[in-house]
């Protein structure tokens, strides 16, 4: 008989990820350190002094803030939320430390791109204090949203001892978790300025690997910079990307410019227009194999360029031409693209063009089609993105949010929709998960739905945003939190792309698209919790005794806080059992006795949960019959006798509250 009691926290196991490749240096589920040495043996150095680390004020308590345990769940808020039955966007609002670690579960390794925004540490950013502290009473203070004095959030000014140092202590913990979050093909972007890119390289080196850097793209933010600077007018900032294994990374690339196909031929119907490239090349690392003249004999028939009428037509030549790459044979810094096969293999196939320059000297060139043909269809010409981001700054980003507020200044730095949905471009597919867990006022969101309504995708994407304080009076009375304003920019979006789709198809395609959103708030365990037992020494032995028997007994006569809702409990299971925040829940009976019934059917996870404090027998022994067989029942401890949780157990799995 196994019954199992429902997990009231969620801890983070770092062991569990070494046991899958080393399974071999655990004994007792513990790790035996000399065999791990030993398997090591040769990758490890042995004197610290002697290699290579990034160390700061705070590191070595860092992994006790990762793996201490999460002691929240996530509340569902209907009225705030669009569409909560039916969608598959998340919006989060809380703490995103604590958050990330209660997605752990139900998303490892199913989020294909992250974009954050974090504070830039420019000395008026917000940072949250996370505190080392075990045990804390208060579940704010574990969460680290406000101090031991009740103190929400503080700067992290210059004059602060520990700046760079609280910093990288508040963003270590998040990228941990964020790349446990991450697919094997997943990338994560993040946005930084100058003051702490430096370090944010370094942190992402040790969590992500170096091998695993993708580009730290320079991106112009400020079309004039800052006029007052006191040396130099910065106009830009970076994205740093990274990806989970370069390995499994699958980067999408970008159309080649349509514009450059302006050219047509006999072949146009099966191969598509062209664009002429020169077939010799300066830069391309000297090789003697691609350094030949090629030859064209007198009666020999070749494509040439017709300047005037911008065609291409055989011609015959009457006497023997000989060119080299770079127009020469004593120039070395040219080589030709092509091999000699290739290039004989092109002229056979109408794919070389000779045309004059400017000095009336024959050039090489080759078309380039705008498809390619794989033989199984014609894919459009594509190359890779760039690391230069000129065509998003931010005073872009402003007008589109003051469109969307009525002309009115609500948050002061948004980042551009066009931006993120550039990012989207180069590492999601139709189907992602985007999380954004710095969301801010929604941009994320925002360009997901952007780019959904272009190219027909079905992303999803999970927003998490601290109730943080909004600090312009005029703007706190309609929204007092930054979390108010993501959710309403999200509302008004939804409502202005409805619209649009409506008007723009008579089929009726908004059917086709997901403009909605479910809200969590980060909140309290409805578990009743166990925080220290308190106690004056002074007091009588017999008195304590007595007392600390009535402590213990609330976590058996009281297992769930006062004022619980059923919806927040199925939820709380939901997430601790590792099901995904949008799993179905549907209301069923089995014989007269009411259970919710739990599916998620990505992961094919279910459970079915009552929290009635009695049971019909009738209902015991059906849930005892083949129908019901190896799932997984929860229900409150003290709803079942002793009996009943031994019959059930044998037919099902068993959990109790």
């Amino acid at each position: 008989m196994e019954i199992k009691k429902v997990n009231k926290i969620v801890k983070t196991d770092i062991k569990e990820g070494l046991k899958t490749i080393y399974p071999e240096v655990f004994e007792d589920n513990k790790i035996n350190f000399e065999k791990l040495k030993a398997l090591l043996s040769g990758e490890i150095i042995e004197k610290e002094d002697d290699r290579f680390y990034f160390n700061w004020a705070g590191k070595s308590n860092l992994f006790k803030l990762i793996q201490a345990p999460a002691y929240g769940t996530l509340k569902p808020e209907k009225e705030k939320s669009v569409d909560f039955d039916n969608t598959e966007n998340i919006v989060i609002i809380g703490e995103n430390l604590e958050t990330l670690k209660l997605l752990l579960k139900p998303y490892f390794g199913k989020i294909k791109m992250i974009y954050i925004d974090p504070p830039y540490n420019t000395g008026k950013d917000f940072i949250y204090r996370d505190n080392f502290k075990q045990p804390l009473k208060d579940y704010l203070e574990k969460t680290g949203q406000i101090d031991s004095e009740g103190k929400k959030l503080t700067t992290n000014t210059e004059a602060s001892g520990r700046y760079h140092s609280d910093w990288l202590n508040f963003m270590y913990p998040r990228l941990f978790l964020a790349r446990s979050l991450l697919r094997d093909d997943g990338v994560i972007f993040v946005s930084i300025d100058d003051n702490e890119v430096h370090h944010l390289r370094m942190i992402m080196d040790e969590i992500f690997g170096e091998e695993n850097f993708i580009a730290n793209f320079i991106r112009r933010q400020n079309l004039a910079g800052k006029q007052d600077a006191k040396f130099i007018a910065f106009e830009h900032d970076y994205v740093v990307c990274y990806s989970k294994n370069i390995n499994a990374l699958s980067i999408n690339r970008r159309l080649s410019n349509l514009e450059n196909y302006k050219y047509s031929d006999e072949y146009e119907n099966e191969r598509g227009k062209f664009y002429l490239r020169r077939m010799d090349d300066e830069g391309i690392h000297y090789s003697e194999t691609l350094d030949y003249p090629i030859e064209i004999r007198k009666g020999q028939a070749i494509l040439v360029f017709d300047d005037i009428n911008k065609i291409c037509v055989k011609k015959k030549f009457d006497e023997d031409i000989e060119i080299w790459p770079g127009g020469n044979k004593e120039n070395k810094s040219y080589t030709w693209r092509w091999s000699k096969e290739k290039v004989l293999w092109g002229i056979k196939n109408d794919l070389i063009v000779l045309k004059k320059n400017t000095k009336g000297e024959w050039q090489v060139n080759f078309k380039e089609y705008q498809y390619v043909d794989n033989n199984l269809n014609k894919i459009e010409r594509s190359i890779p993105f760039g690391s230069l981001i000129l065509d998003f700054p931010n005073n872009l980003a402003h007008k589109g949010f003051k469109d969307l507020f009525n002309d009115k200044k609500i948050y002061d730095y948004p980042k551009p929709v066009d931006l993120i949905n550039h990012l989207l471009k180069i590492a999601s597919d139709g189907s992602s998960i985007v999380m954004d867990f710095f969301a801010g006022s929604g941009t994320t969101g925002h360009a997901v739905w952007d780019l959904n309504k272009e190219d027909g995708g079905n992303r999803k994407f999970i927003l998490v945003q601290l109730d943080e304080e909004v600090q312009d009076e005029e703007i706190k009375k309609d929204f007092p939190t930054v979390a108010d304003i993501c959710i309403e920019r999200l509302r008004r979006v939804s409502e202005k792309y409805k619209k649009e789709i409506a008007s723009d198809s008579p089929r009726n395609d908004i059917n086709n698209h997901d403009f909605g959103f479910k809200v969590f708030k980060l909140d309290r365990s409805n578990f009743n919790l166990k925080d220290e037992f308190e106690f004056d020494p002074s007091e009588d032995k017999e008195e304590l005794k007595k007392k600390y028997l009535e402590w213990l007994s609330i976590f058996v006569d009281q297992p769930l806080l006062s004022g619980w809702k059923e919806i927040d409990i199925i939820y709380e299971v939901m997430l601790k059992e590792g099901l995904n925040l949008n799993s179905k829940i549907e209301k069923v009976k089995i014989k007269d006795d009411e259970f919710y019934y739990v599916k998620d059917e990505e992961q094919n996870l279910e459970f079915y949960i009552s929290l009635k404090n009695k049971f019909s027998q009738d209902t015991i022994e059906e849930i005892r019959t083949s129908k019901y067989k190896g799932k997984m029942f929860v229900f409150l401890d003290n709803a079942l006798t002793d009996s009943d949780k031994i019959n059930l157990s044998v037919f099902v799995r068993l959990k109790v509250i």
